[in-house]
């Protein structure tokens, strides 16, 4: 598998995916979500943790995109966190989940248009209050860790480079984003001259 680079933010950070939407691993995740094939995230976690992270040396935390709680509902799962944790297991300790961001709001992106999908972004999710200091800014600890934000798909790419913006505000310093599968319809247009942020 290919690690294919989107974007590189000015202050360092990249933005990465591993597979197009309509390949075997697109379809493996659209499985996964909408049929609920729990049997499925520990292959798709072992695709993602072989193409991706046995190639990046040192310790991580991986933050997983927070699911809509109605999808949650409705799935009887957090695709992307059961994801995650088995990405955590793979490693043998290597790569810690971490849930620094949480759900604000419960909008739903699936057949929104482009600007309905950035507005949607901006406030769809927040900083765990667990991991916040006083000053609602992440835990001294976990600000020169090199964190990972994960999310299963790039349509727009709204939802992950807003969640970075957070990350970053919220005082993480070294941030990389990975999208498992990237549509092909377009390029995002919140990606200016392969730069983010």
């Amino acid at each position: 598998m290919k690690i294919r680079e989107m974007a590189k933010g000015a202050d360092g950070s990249n933005a990465f995916f591993l597979g197009y939407r309509d390949e075997f691993l697109g379809e493996l995740i659209e499985e996964a979500k909408y049929e609920s094939v729990r049997g499925l995230i520990a292959e798709i976690a072992e695709v993602i943790y072989r193409g991706y992270f046995e190639k990046v040396e040192g310790d991580m935390l991986l933050v997983p995109m927070p699911t809509s709680r109605r999808h949650v509902r409705e799935r009887a799962m957090d695709h992307m966190d059961m994801i995650a944790k088995e990405i955590e297991r793979l490693s043998k300790g290597r790569i810690q989940r971490e849930r620094l961001l949480v759900r604000a709001k419960d909008t739903v992106q699936t057949g929104a248009s482009e600007s309905v999908r950035r507005k949607q972004a901006k406030e769809a999710v927040r900083i765990n209050e667990k991991y916040c200091d006083e000053d609602g800014l992440i835990l001294k600890k976990y600000r020169d860790e090199r964190v990972v934000l994960i999310d299963d798909v790039w349509t727009t790419g709204s939802s992950l480079i807003e969640a970075g913006k957070i990350l970053k505000k919220s005082g993480v310093n070294n941030l990389s984003l990975i999208a498992i599968t990237k549509s092909r319809a377009r390029r995002s247009p919140t990606i200016r001259h392969g730069e983010i942020y």
